[in-house]
Formats: structure tokens, C-alpha cells, sequence
């Protein structure tokens, strides 16, 4: 019989946290507050903390915030940059159970929400031979459990362009979902609504970054043929201009740039790339830096162009974080397979060196290797525009063509993910100090496979990669369509 007597319990509903509230409410409800095939309408209770708890209970709320909370838990029981979950009877009911959802941080509650949802509702569902039973879970008092995550790294970037998003808001309830808290996003031309998606963003604790060209192609859109000493004074007067006119007045985290570096040659005209872009960033950003001192910068690097050449881009400002991407075999590329073992050796050495570039500080990586755009068929913005707010048949039409290709970079990700997980322990093994980890990819549509792996890799790489897979297999948000 379906135990209707829960309630949540909350120390307040602003913030990050009343996104928790919201999730837990919506997620949990949807297995507690129907019978079904009766009309019979239940609600999931939402109660300041100090409320009664009569039997069972959700507690939700930072540590410090919550007496109740301090009654069942010892301080030393959660990480210090992670959260709790733990399920332990209610002293006063020995049938009723308590749910506490706690951290030191708002953004980590949302996370042990997240969690409890994707991870120990699936795991510890009833289930009869092979049939796991979610529906049943709330059949009969939970499996008493504690379970404590801790972040191996702080930023979870994802990298996208802002045009191939449908619905924004649905996008970033995605990213919260999967726990990444950075959104880049590239745009030919600034969003008309770019302040209201940030906001979105912001009331999730997730930072946007907004992308725009620093001579990243000329003005026709072809690639730039032209890095002298001349140009680039040039190049550095329109950056500083474009960033007064569209940017400042935003309320975005900082901005991202690409350059010239997307090339498989290292010069252009005989000039070294490596070279001549990190005179264009470091004059470029030292101008901003002047009129804008909290300003956060990031710069996109290619390292096709400049992996022979780390001695100059070694001298980019330090104040600036380089996002590295293009640096060898999967998951670096969008190929989802290892060409050879000798390659991917050879890109594990590589990133070895840029980890210790600028004694470690600001780095950061893109994973590649899932659903982007089909830049046979690119187009360029032409104009501002209404970001992610387009029709259900427009939808629809992306979703259903997208959906074969998801099945293929699935089945890609289930033979091959394995060396993508390589790759992230290797990272965070010989990492000097903290990386931005990000994919560039989508999330418009659904959560698919692919993008659930990356996003447990990245908060927590420990494990075999067969658990991290049936894991991530079992939650409910995943997309198969």
C-alpha cells in the first residue's frame, strides 16, 4: 500500500534551493502521490524547517541551517566540498523513515537531490527477477543507506552554441540534472533575451560564459589570412569595442574567446600562431584588465596549431584560463573511437605537459566525441535573435532528426567510454591544480548517454567504468528516443 504520509521539510525556499524543493517535490511526488487507476488527488506537503515529522520525512537544507538536521547528523559526516544522503529510521516510528539531503553549500543540496533521484531510487528499487519497480519503492519503508560524493573537480563546463537551443529552460533543468555548473555559450550575434537565460542559469548557481570571435575568422567568414603586427592592433581595438557594446552590460560570469587557432598549420603567411595570438590576447586582455579588473576571461585554444609551440603560449596572461581543445584521440575528438594505441599515448603525454603549463593554473579541457551541429550544413546567425524559445514542432522536428545519430554515439560511448574515463583519471591524477572540465555537445532535446557518462566522470572519475555505466543506465532522465 502506497505510503502517502511523507513531507518535506525545508530551511528555505529561495536560492538553488527552492530549484531542490521543486525537483524533489516534482520527482518524488510522481511516486507517492497518485494510486493508480483512483481519483484520489494526495499532495507532497512542503514545511519550514521545526515542522512536526509524524513518519516519514524529507529533510532538506544546508547543515548549518537546520537544527533538525544536526539532530541526526554529525558534522563530520559531510565532505567538505560534497553532500550527504542518508536514510535511517525515524526514532519515533519505527515503520517511518527519514531522508536527509544536506551539504555545507546550497549548490551541493541540489546535487544530493540530483543523487537520491538518479541513484538510490534506481539502485535500491523493489524488483522482481530482472525488473527493477521504482513505482513500488514507496511501497513499504526505504533501505536504510548513507551515501556521501565529493566533486574531483569544482567546474563541470558545458560548451555549446547558443542558436541550437530550443528551450533554454529545459537545457539548463538538464544541466542541473547531470551536475554541471558552467555553461559556455557561443554566439555570432548576442541573444535579445541573453540577460533572461542568465538569470535562468543563475537561479541553478550554474555560470554562463558568453563566447565571441577575437579573430577567429576575418569579417567574410572565411579563415583569417592576415596576423600581422597591424591587423592585430585592429583586431584588439573591435574586441574591445564588441565586449562595451554587447557584453558589459550583461549579466553574465565572463567571457570566452577563440582566436585564430583552428587550424591544422602552425603560421599563417609564414607568421607562427602561437606567436602572434598571444600577442593579440595578452595586449587585447591587458586593455580590459585596465578598465575592468574583475573581468574573467577565457580563451578557447585550438591545440592544432600551437602544440609545438608551448614555450609562447606559456607567456598568456595568467590571469587568463585556457580551455584546451583539439588535443589528440578521443575523447578530445569528435571521432568517438581510438585510431591507435600509439595516439592515444601520445595524447596523454601531451596533456601531461598542459596540465603543468603556467605552473597548472587556468586550464581546462573540452571532451568532443557527441551530438554537435552537422557542419556540412552550418549556418552563421544573421542577426540577434530569441534564444530558446522556439515552437514544439520546431522541437520536435530537431529531436526526431537527432535521435539515430543519438543511438549511434551511444552505442559508441557504452564500446569506447571506457578510455574517455582513462582519460579523466589521468587528468585528475597528474592535474597541479583545479581544471574546468567540459564537453562540447548538446543537451537540447533530452539527456542522452553520452552526456550523463561525461557528467559522472567529471564529478567523480573513481570506478570501474562498467559500474559508472550501469549506473547511469538505470536513471530515469536518460533519453533512448
Amino acid at each position: 500500500m502506497k505510503q502517502y504520509d511523507w513531507k518535506i521539510i525545508y530551511t528555505k525556499y529561495e536560492g538553488v534551493l527552492k530549484r531542490a524543493i521543486h525537483l524533489l517535490s516534482k520527482e518524488a511526488g510522481a511516486l507517492i502521490i497518485r494510486e493508480p487507476n483512483v481519483y484520489r488527488l494526495h499532495v507532497l506537503p512542503c514545511e519550514k524547517e521545526g515542522a512536526d515529522i509524524t513518519k516519514n520525512a524529507f529533510l532538506l537544507g544546508c547543515y548549518n541551517d537546520s537544527p533538525t538536521i544536526q539532530k541526526y547528523v554529525k558534522e563530520e559526516e559531510i565532505p567538505e566540498k560534497g553532500f550527504l544522503i542518508k536514510v535511517i529510521k525515524n526514532p519515533n516510528d519505527e515503520e517511518g523513515r527519514l531522508v536527509i539531503l544536506t551539504a555545507r553549500s546550497e549548490q551541493e543540496v541540489f546535487y544530493a537531490v540530483v543523487s537520491f533521484l538518479d541513484d538510490y531510487i534506481p539502485n535500491n528499487s523493489p524488483y522482481h527477477g530482472s525488473n527493477r519497480m521504482p513505482d513500488l519503492l514507496f511501497d513499504s519503508p526505504l533501505l536504510e543507506r548513507t551515501y556521501t560524493e565529493t566533486p574531483e573537480n569544482q567546474t563541470r563546463s558545458i560548451f555549446t552554441w547558443g542558436h541550437v537551443i530550443n528551450d533554454y529552460r529545459l537545457y539548463i533543468d538538464n544541466m542541473a540534472r547531470m551536475k554541471y555548473n558552467q555553461l559556455i555559450m557561443w554566439n555570432n550575434c548576442l541573444p535579445l533575451n541573453i540577460n533572461e537565460v542568465i538569470d535562468y542559469a543563475h537561479s541553478y548557481g550554474i555560470q554562463v560564459i558568453l563566447g565571441y570571435t577575437w579573430g577567429w575568422l576575418d569579417g567574410s567568414g572565411s579563415k583569417v589570412k592576415d596576423i600581422s603586427d597591424k591587423r592585430l592592433d585592429e583586431l584588439k581595438e573591435s574586441i574591445i569595442a564588441e565586449y562595451e557594446r554587447d557584453y558589459l552590460s550583461t549579466n553574465c560570469d565572463g567571457i570566452y574567446f577563440q582566436s585564430f587557432t583552428e587550424s591544422r598549420s602552425d603560421n599563417v603567411a609564414g607568421r607562427s600562431i602561437a606567436e602572434a595570438v598571444t600577442k593579440l590576447v595578452n595586449m587585447t586582455a591587458n586593455e580590459l584588465y585596465k578598465k575592468y579588473p574583475n573581468l574573467y576571461l577565457q580563451f578557447g585554444l585550438h591545440a592544432t596549431s600551437v602544440n609545438n609551440r608551448l614555450d609562447e603560449i606559456a607567456k598568456i596572461d595568467p590571469r587568463i584560463d585556457i580551455i584546451w581543445e583539439d588535443c589528440g584521440e578521443f575523447p578530445f575528438s569528435y571521432d568517438t573511437f581510438v585510431s591507435s594505441e600509439e595516439n592515444y599515448q601520445e595524447t596523454l603525454l601531451f596533456v601531461e605537459k598542459l596540465l603543468n603549463l603556467r605552473g597548472g593554473k587556468g586550464v581546462g579541457f573540452l571532451f568532443k566525441g557527441v551530438m554537435m551541429q552537422d557542419w556540412k550544413k552550418f549556418v552563421y546567425q544573421r542577426g540577434p535573435f530569441v534564444l530558446g524559445e522556439n515552437a514544439e514542432s520546431i522541437k520536435l522536428h530537431d529531436r526526431q532528426i537527432r535521435a539515430n545519430a543519438w543511438r549511434i554515439y551511444s552505442s559508441a560511448w557504452i564500446k569506447n567510454g571506457d578510455r574517455a574515463l582513462e582519460m579523466m583519471q589521468f587528468i585528475n591524477k597528474n592535474k597541479v591544480q583545479e581544471v574546468n572540465i567540459g564537453l562540447a555537445g548538446t543537451l537540447d532535446g533530452g539527456i542522452y548517454l553520452p552526456m550523463a557518462l561525461c557528467s559522472k566522470m567529471f564529478r567523480n572519475s573513481n570506478g570501474d567504468f562498467n559500474e559508472i555505466l550501469l549506473k547511469t543506465t538505470r536513471m530515469s532522465c536518460i533519453s533512448y528516443d
